[in-house]
């Protein structure tokens, strides 16, 4: 049924024989059949009701029709239209009111006028697309819909208009937009000016777009503010994906590129049922990656939330883990400290004669530890302390009087018995420091002892404190970087 099917915002409940297709109707000729399918395969069954909002105008479409679009000799039409989703069906009467209708607001997606590809800019709820069982990095917009404020939290998508962005912009774009909604210190960077940040060392023209090499798409990044770092699976054979995870689960999204094609992957599911995959690395020690089975990305060829998996599925990326050859990190400028690097130092720290657990942690000792390795900031650790209570309440108090760098990483230490609900501790490293530096650990905490460095903490030489635990409990992992819908 559509209600006011002529005014500017129609509405389509989905309760009929065929109702996409109306949709479909209402929504051209922005709107063709191949944007429709990609949309219904996204919300199909979870959607009850489609807004859909005329005469939009979109910032990101308006910047790639300024510079490019409007110089066609066939021109587009300069406006969108938006379709926002709801899980239930609604009239123009709920619009009126925001709080009803945010209870059932799944998302919107803009809808250009552009071919091959109509789907623009699109933030939906993981749940309106069945994205279960998986920790993901989510942002959050606020939407108007004719005055009602609604608040939608995702991550961003879009498809490649093939002349402004292809796969490299448009991967490029949803990275970048993740960074800018999550954190405001990070600019809004829209698409045409993605393209123009390669002008000093394109290959040919800068439009229509011939695609980026990696290398292109690091030198973006760091035009406007981050410090991207590149990875072969040439030069990390062993540690490949265990890295892609390990800044995934520091809530930093990564550009995925395979032969001719990249993707972002902001997302992670692991299966803690089964054994660990098989250990590639040093078999010290195990790490969380190892349950790890699928990565969640955006692929701007299909459609929010997809599955990347040992072998291709359904409706899915339709490539391989092992397809990925080259990754970049968008990491923090304040962040000098690697994952690989990070990882050497506290391997090394946990295995010493003087501080590693063997000597002073028998309770570790027990079993084969696994070992969970990210970044975090140190306002947000701190900020999670009272809900951790870090297994006794003189590290957590210890942990809120000691200062911290801006970012940080964390090694917790746990047992697969324990894993991946409870921890028995962590060490933590200035993320400032370089990996030749013998003092750059902050703190290392075992169930029996904590040690921590007070002249770093205080800009000094260092000065180790060591405070022996009477009694501690296992306690609940740090989960502030990413989410589970």
């Amino acid at each position: 049924m559509i209600a006011q099917e002529n005014g500017l915002l129609p509405i389509v409940n989905l309760d009929g024989a065929d109702p996409w297709s109306e949709v479909l109707t209402v929504a051209s000729p922005h709107l063709d059949q191949r944007g429709l399918e990609r949309i219904k395969t996204a919300l199909d069954g979870r959607t009850k009701s489609v807004a859909i909002e005329r005469h939009y105008i979109d910032k990101d479409y308006r910047d790639t029709f300024t510079n490019f679009h409007s110089k066609k000799f066939s021109t587009p039409d300069s406006r969108c239209i938006r379709l926002h989703f709801f899980g239930n069906p609604i009239d123009h009467k709920v619009i009126r009111d925001g709080k009803k209708l945010q209870q059932h607001y799944l998302g919107y997606s803009v809808i250009r006028p552009t071919r091959p590809n109509c789907v623009g800019r699109t933030l939906l709820e993981p749940g309106a697309c069945a994205l279960t069982n998986c920790h993901i990095s989510l942002c959050t917009e606020e939407v108007s819909i004719q005055g009602a404020i609604l608040k939608v939290s995702g991550f961003p998508f879009i498809s490649q208009d093939a002349d402004v962005t292809v796969c490299a912009q448009s991967a490029l774009w949803m990275l970048a937009r993740y960074f800018s909604n999550r954190y405001r210190i990070h600019p809004e960077i829209y698409p045409f000016r993605l393209t123009d940040l390669t002008r000093d060392f394109s290959i040919g023209r800068l439009i229509p777009s011939g695609g980026l090499y990696i290398w292109q798409m690091a030198e973006a990044l760091r035009q406007i503010g981050y410090a991207p770092v590149i990875y072969e699976r040439q030069g990390f054979s062993d540690s490949f994906e265990h890295l892609m995870y390990t800044y995934i689960e520091s809530g930093i999204p990564i550009l995925a590129a395979f032969h001719n094609h990249v993707v972002v992957l902001f997302g992670h599911r692991s299966d803690f049922s089964a054994p660990p995959a098989p250990e590639t690395m040093a078999q010290k020690f195990s790490f969380s990656s190892q349950f790890n089975r699928e990565f969640v990305g955006n692929d701007d060829n299909g459609f929010p939330y997809q599955i990347l998996g040992v072998r291709p599925t359904p409706n899915g990326i339709p490539r391989n883990i092992s397809d990925v050859q080259q990754f970049i990190a968008a990491l923090p400028e304040k962040v000098f400290l690697p994952a690989e690097s990070f990882q050497t130092v506290v391997t090394s720290i946990l295995d010493r004669s003087d501080v590693g657990y063997k000597k002073l942690s028998p309770k570790i000792a027990t079993n084969m530890p696994v070992l969970r390795l990210f970044l975090t900031t140190g306002r947000s650790f701190k900020k999670a302390l009272g809900q951790r209570s870090m297994g006794n309440i003189s590290v957590q108090d210890a942990y809120r009087s000691l200062p911290l760098p801006h970012f940080i990483w964390v090694c917790e230490i746990s047992h697969p018995g324990i894993y991946p609900n409870e921890v028995l501790g962590e060490i933590i490293w200035d993320a400032t420091r370089n990996p030749y530096e013998p003092d750059g650990w902050i703190a290392v905490h075992y169930p029996e002892v904590l040690i921590l460095d007070a002249g770093s903490a205080l800009n000094g030489k260092q000065n180790l404190l060591t405070f022996p635990i009477n009694s501690s409990t296992n306690y609940p992992i740090f989960e502030s970087n990413l989410v589970r819908p």
